[in-house]
């Protein structure tokens, strides 16, 4: 009987064996099944339309359930197919032979599903934002391969879920018209993780490569993300891409390069952005830069219309804790052959951004209110430390070298327009040719305060003048001293000891009064004032006209003598006087010339000898701003004289004067002895006459065009011009 017993056990675990065997690897073929399962799916949705194959029952070993299996079963939602291709239905082992047995899990697989049939069915399922992008943002593409497993409780309802697969060339629409196409990954979701990788796509000149995305539900949805993108963007693409920031819509820029990108975003469970992280890095291998409006102002030598930029590695950092940054480091040239390194880095939060610019210049740069030029054979670089907040620059040091030279400036800030609001250090050091042309401080405190060894002063009287239309000073309202030991000029007769005090308002001087000297013996005076009608006042006087002259052609060989300059100036203009007396004339261009023109060679050589003496030489004229008019201009001298008047237009250049020239002392002479006619046409002084040259001078620069009339009898103008100078004397 044991024996008995011993045989049916070990039958019995033999068959049980086999079974679990055969139903883990073979399985059962039946269709008792299907009627069931049909009907339960009705039940809760009618527009289900099922149809099954013969089912077969198989156990899961490692679930210890067994399932129900079918291949292509025809599945239709909404007369929209779906592209299942197998499913699997578990149930538990004591209901396997119930009618009314109940799903605990299924698995099902999906091939080719369309984007646009998933929509179709998406179109039932309840409001929400995924819904709601589904529809109205996603084009194209298909579900390549997708599996799901889904547990389920009594109610049929969905306890828990499983998905992995491959999507393919989609295309999403993110805000506005910005479209990612070609978009294809592979995903692993379930209810706690999210899993995106081998993420593609591109969009206008980006190609997105190696990407991925890590989405958990914890506390807060964390999602993280990693991607590459490589980019070769032409003018009309970078357009598109910052349409809302106007440098790139008024330029032309064209760039190429590739980047590593990294995402990390926190939201709650109200779907609010509670934390965020972006941070790239890359290199922007070449890109071109054609500007709507050559660069240019008062420093730059030669406009820059195109920059051409290479080797340029980014960085960028942007995160809700609101410490921002960005970093450029590579070269950039203006010409396409010498390139020049330049590293910028940013800082910026919602209110202020912080720059740190370090940058090799690659073109010559002109300072005019200290003429000093750079020299392009030698390595210039400037570094600079600045803010911007409101639209407001806030400069902490700029420093400008080349070679010994140095221009230090701290504390400038400027306002909206461009102008300086304040200033507190201002350090000048420049050479030319190893002689020291500048070397002073600027203290900007309680008073303007400037003191030093030299000052290069070329363009002192302009800048005394106030000439210009913009004012970048226009905020400045104190007391200025100036003590410069020091002052070249162009003529290179320098002034000792210069010293002034004066009164900026509104950015102008309004009031000075300054001292210096050439020598012993020979003195600069200047003083600015206002009379009762508001008017000011410049007078200049100077023991060395040359010293103040250096700029101007038409003065150029005058030596000796003394200067008395005064001007009365307002808004609509000035009205001023130029008067030189007790001079001479060596190597004078525009004398020569017209001595030339008038056949008279022997006056012509006296200019280049020891010189031609002059009584006296008077400019009376007045300037609009947009003409000078020379009302005249009168030279008396003892072999010659001379006078003028005419215009040159600012805008144009144009120039246009008429004049008489009276070279013929002798023949002058002979008509100065006719009793009483002589003395009302030619008064009693010498140098005075009734015959002269009479010419014209006109053109734009470039093209002046001089005419003459070698013999004319003088104006009654000239003779009334010189007979007052005479009796003024």
């Amino acid at each position: 009987m044991k024996k008995i017993l011993y045989y049916f056990f070990i039958l019995f675990i033999l068959s049980l064996f086999l079974g679990i065997f055969y139903l883990s690897t073979i399985g059962l073929e039946t269709s008792r099944f299907n009627n069931s399962i049909i009907k339960g799916v009705k039940s809760k949705d009618s527009n289900v339309e099922l149809e099954l194959k013969k089912i077969k029952i198989k156990l899961d070993l490692k679930k210890i359930q067994l399932f129900l299996s079918t291949s292509n079963p025809k599945i239709t939602y909404q007369d929209t197919r779906i592209p299942i291709t197998e499913i699997k239905i578990y149930l538990k082992l004591n209901q396997i032979f119930n009618t009314k047995a109940k799903i605990s899990r299924a698995t099902f697989v999906i091939k080719k599903f369309k984007t646009e049939d998933v929509k179709k069915i998406a179109i039932r399922i309840k409001p929400s934002n995924f819904k709601n992008y589904l529809l109205n943002n996603l084009y194209g593409g298909e579900i390549e391969k997708a599996s799901f497993d889904i547990s389920i409780d009594k109610n049929f309802t969905i306890t828990n879920y499983k998905a992995r697969g491959e999507i393919k060339k989609t295309n999403a629409k993110i805000i506005d018209n910005f479209l990612i196409k070609d978009i294809s990954f592979n995903f692993i979701i379930d209810k706690k993780l999210t899993l995106i990788n081998s993420l593609r796509a591109t969009y206008d000149g980006f190609l997105i490569s190696g990407g991925s995305i890590n989405l958990q539900k914890k506390k807060n949805i964390e999602i993280k993300s990693k991607f590459n993108s490589t980019f070769n963007l032409n003018t009309s693409q970078t357009k598109k891409l910052f349409k809302k920031i106007k440098f790139f819509q008024e330029n032309l820029i064209e760039s190429e390069g590739s980047l590593i990108h990294e995402i990390d975003i926190k939201i709650n469970n109200n779907y609010k952005i509670i934390d965020y992280e972006y941070k790239s890095k890359g290199t922007i291998s070449k890109s071109n830069l054609i500007l709507k409006n050559r660069l240019k102002n008062g420093i730059i030598k030669k406009p820059i219309k195109k920059i051409v930029f290479q080797k340029i590695k980014l960085e960028i950092n942007y995160n809700k804790k609101d410490k921002n940054s960005f970093i450029l480091d590579g070269l950039y040239s203006t010409d396409k052959l010498n390139f020049k390194r330049f590293n910028i880095k940013n800082s910026l939060t919602k209110k202020k951004q912080n720059y740190l610019i370090d940058l090799n210049l690659p073109n010559d740069l002109f300072f005019d209110v200290i003429n000093f030029k750079t020299n392009s054979k030698i390595a210039s670089n400037i570094k600079s430390k600045f803010s911007i907040t409101n639209n407001n620059l806030m400069f902490d040091s700029i420093d400008f070298t080349e070679g010994k030279n140095n221009i230090s400036i701290a504390g400038l800030s400027l306002n909206n327009k461009k102008e300086i609001k304040n200033l507190t250090r201002v350090k000048i050091l420049t050479f030319d040719k190893n002689e020291e042309k500048n070397n002073f401080i600027i203290n900007h405190g309680k008073k303007i305060y400037i003191k030093g060894e030299s000052y290069d002063s070329t363009n002192l009287l302009k800048l005394l003048s106030g000439g210009g239309k913009s004012n970048l000073f226009k905020n400045f309202n104190k007391e200025i001293v100036i003590e410069i030991k020091e002052l070249k000029t162009k003529s290179n007769i320098s002034l000792g000891n210069f010293n002034l005090i004066g009164f900026i308002e509104k950015g102008k001087l309004h009031k000075l009064s300054a001292k210096s000297e050439f020598s012993e013996g020979k003195y600069l005076d200047v003083t600015l004032k206002k009379d009762p009608n508001k008017k000011k006042i410049l007078e200049v006087y100077s023991d060395s006209p040359q010293a103040l002259l250096g700029d101007y052609k038409f003065f150029e060989g005058i030596r000796d003598g003394t200067l008395l300059y005064s001007s009365v100036m307002d808004k609509t203009g000035s009205a001023s006087k130029l008067t030189i007396e007790n001079f001479r004339v060596t190597k004078a261009p525009t004398f020569a010339t017209l001595l030339t023109l008038a056949d008279l060679r022997g006056f012509a050589d006296l200019l280049s000898g020891q010189g031609m003496g002059f009584d006296v030489l008077e400019i009376n004229m007045k300037d609009d701003g947009n003409v000078t008019v020379v009302e005249d201009i009168l030279a008396l001298g003892n072999s010659v004289s001379l006078q003028m008047n005419g215009y040159v237009e600012k805008n144009t250049g144009l120039v246009s004067f008429s004049g008489t020239l009276v070279p013929a002392k002798t023949l002058n002479k002979m008509v100065a002895k006719i009793p009483l006619v002589g003395n009302i046409l030619v008064g009693n002084k010498v140098g005075e006459g009734i015959f002269g040259v009479s010419f014209k001078i006109k053109g734009l620069p470039g093209n002046i065009k001089t005419t003459v009339d070698p013999l004319k009898t003088i104006t009654p103008r000239f003779i009334t011009r010189a007979l007052e100078r005479i009796k003024k004397n």
